[in-house]
């Protein structure tokens, strides 16, 4: 998969890409579909594949690699009989090890930038928002201060997907944290 994908993206290529074919690899995986239970492992792996490149070479982040994994893990999840061989990181409990060991920011640090964030936009002048009736700027370097905060509040949009079938007690109590802050990021 990684030399297909050089060989016709030398110079990388774009997120919007990665998820188009992300998106149609999830359609494939649906419980819908009349596949043989070899298959459909088989297309899993691929997809946790495909995320582990997509990260490697550098056309997602992490945190988008791990909120992708999570939706394949619910996708496992909708199975009625589960689907036997997946690699661990499409279980609930390996899904989401990934997804905290993603996470960019401590609570504690989530929460600093999330009201750095809140004061920046209530102190903002007119400059902050966009022209009403005229062109927009270009801004030559994207504005990242917040990036990090944004790719936690981007994992833990996911966790709950997968949260109530996570067997261990402590990613239990991990997820629990987390999403006891996330009214307030």
């Amino acid at each position: 998969m990684a030399d297909w994908i050089y060989l016709r993206f030398p110079d990388g290529s774009f997120p919007y890409w990665w998820l188009a074919v992300f998106e149609s690899l999830e359609t494939s995986l649906s419980p819908l579909l009349d596949v043989t239970e070899i298959q459909r492992r088989r297309d899993f792996e691929i997809g946790v594949e495909f995320v582990r490149l997509a990260v490697a070479v550098g056309n997602i982040r992490p945190p988008m690699g791990a909120r992708w994994n999570l939706r394949l893990a619910a996708t496992a999840l909708r199975f009625t009989s589960p689907i036997e061989g997946l690699p661990r990181i499409l279980t609930p409990d390996g899904a989401v090890e990934l997804a905290l060991d993603r996470m960019p920011l401590s609570r504690n640090r989530a929460l600093m930038e999330s009201k750095a964030r809140q004061e920046e936009y209530l102190a903002a002048g007119e400059d902050f928002f966009a022209p009403v009736g005229q062109e927009i700027p270009v801004v030559p370097e994207a504005d990242n201060r917040f990036s990090a905060l944004q790719d936690v509040e981007l994992i833990l949009s996911a966790l709950p997907w997968v949260s109530p079938s996570v067997e261990s007690e402590n990613l239990r109590r991990e997820i629990d944290a987390w999403l006891k802050i996330r009214n307030q990021l």
